[in-house]
């Protein structure tokens, strides 16, 4: 099997500068849990996964406690005001991973498999020889193909 034979064609994408609160609102209205982020041209730039969202818990140097951090600074739990705050205006080109695999349609189904397995992207870009974005894998893809639901 191809990459080709389970992508999801033409998937939802974001464009650099839109903001976080627009890619939030659209995670939750389509219910994807990210999106590849492109250029005018279509060309990969970036992903934005939900878990990029988030607050993440993290070491506070030079001790054993564990805190919340977001967008790279430490965050009281009770703040969620100033979360939103900066959502409004913060690109989405600031919190997207830049170094990201990508597959080609042609590519054999195992070596997306491989990256979806092994990786922290849930969600692989299809890209064309311009690096363009053609289509999606996910992991759901893969458990959609286990139980025979494509």
């Amino acid at each position: 099997m191809k990459v080709a034979d389970l992508m999801t064609r033409a998937p939802e994408i974001l464009r650099p500068k839109a903001t976080l609160e627009e890619a939030a609102r659209k995670i939750l209205e389509t219910r994807y849990g990210g999106f590849p982020v492109v250029d005018e041209e279509g060309r990969l730039l970036g992903l934005l996964q939900v878990e990029e969202l988030l607050p993440r818990p993290e070491n506070v140097p030079f001790s054993d406690v564990e805190a919340l951090q977001l967008f790279g600074e430490w965050v009281d739990e009770g703040t969620l005001q100033e979360i939103y705050r900066r959502y409004q205006s913060t690109p989405v080109e600031a919190v997207m991973l830049k170094e990201i695999p990508r597959v080609h349609p042609e590519d054999p189904l195992g070596k997306a498999l491989q990256v979806l397995l092994t990786t922290e992207v849930r969600h692989l870009p299809v890209v064309d020889q311009e690096d363009k974005v053609v289509g999606i894998l996910t992991r759901s893809d893969i458990l959609k193909l286990i139980l025979g639901r494509q």
